[in-house]
């Protein structure tokens, strides 16, 4: 953790304008000069991980965001738990937005679902388990489930489409992106 917070605090350092030194608790760099600088002024940090006591309180400090995993009620308690911690290190909670990556199988019915699980689930992988880890379900589905992730506080949702290889997975998804 050391050696992240060092991190966190070291980049906007080697990203910005002009020569500087850093030291931290397990990092020291003499110069921090970065070239080429990036092309943009300010580059969002994001810190993914949603230890309650370090991970979430070093995004407080130092992150643009905190992308947390997990259903809504871990979303929304992840969310709490982050704008606890911006207010004790002095910052809006507003800075700090929390995102979310999501696996997710989309199909258009029931049966289809079952279909595409029984295609793509892993040999000897339990099937509740499978469809559970990612999040299988209708395109009615995944927009409630998006919905309440937004509801809960995700401001943005990385979506990991386990099918990508069918081109009508894209098709699938394009109602439940359009629903946001």
């Amino acid at each position: 953790y050391a050696l992240l917070e060092d991190c966190l605090q070291l980049l906007p350092h080697m990203w910005g304008p002009g020569k500087s030194s850093f030291t931290g608790q397990v990092i020291s760099v003499p110069d921090t000069t970065c070239y080429p600088r990036p092309l943009q002024e300010h580059l969002p940090i994001v810190v993914g991980g949603g230890g309650e006591a370090r991970t979430l309180r070093l995004a407080a400090q130092y992150a643009d965001a905190a992308n947390v995993t997990g259903d809504a009620a871990t979303v929304r308690h992840k969310s709490s738990v982050l704008r606890r911690h911006c207010a004790d290190v002095g910052r809006d909670p507003a800075d700090v937005e929390v995102t979310h990556l999501s696996t997710v199988l989309v199909g258009t019915h029931d049966g289809h679902v079952a279909e595409l699980l029984e295609r793509l689930r892993p040999p000897r992988q339990d099937s509740a388990r499978f469809a559970a880890s990612v999040n299988a379900g209708t395109v009615d589905d995944h927009i409630g489930r998006f919905r309440e992730l937004a509801e809960a506080g995700a401001a943005e949702v990385t979506v990991r489409l386990l099918d990508l290889d069918d081109p009508a997975s894209l098709e699938r998804m394009r109602p439940v992106i359009a629903a946001f």
